[in-house]
């Protein structure tokens, strides 16, 4: 499918996206898990309007021709993030976010 990556910051810079810079400046170690909360809860409430904002009949087809349509839209925050906020929904997180890393294997030899 197709993705838009994109940020957000406050008058003064401070990544709103990045857990240990926002939750830094704001002093609340809560800050970052209720900005993506809210962000995901407005991509659900007005994904319709973030869809009319990019519709046009070139970018339909463009974006549309034999691929994921662009009428759907939707969050994926992957397992890590998930499972965060979910705990924090459920009052069972506290803290930053801290994303695993994997070690993928290709296969290859060094």
């Amino acid at each position: 499918g197709k993705h838009n990556n994109w940020s957000i910051a406050t008058e003064d810079g401070t990544m709103m996206l990045h857990p240990a810079k926002i939750n830094a400046a704001t002093g609340n170690p809560a800050s970052f898990a209720v900005i993506m909360s809210a962000i995901i809860a407005a991509v659900n409430e007005h994904g319709d309007l973030l869809r009319m904002a990019i519709a046009s009949p070139g970018n339909d087809f463009r974006l549309g021709a034999c691929e994921a349509p662009p009428a759907i839209v939707s969050t994926y925050l992957g397992d890590d993030m998930t499972f965060y906020l979910s705990h924090f929904k459920d009052g069972k997180g506290e803290g930053e976010y801290i994303p695993q890393t994997k070690m993928l294997d290709l296969g290859t030899h060094e």
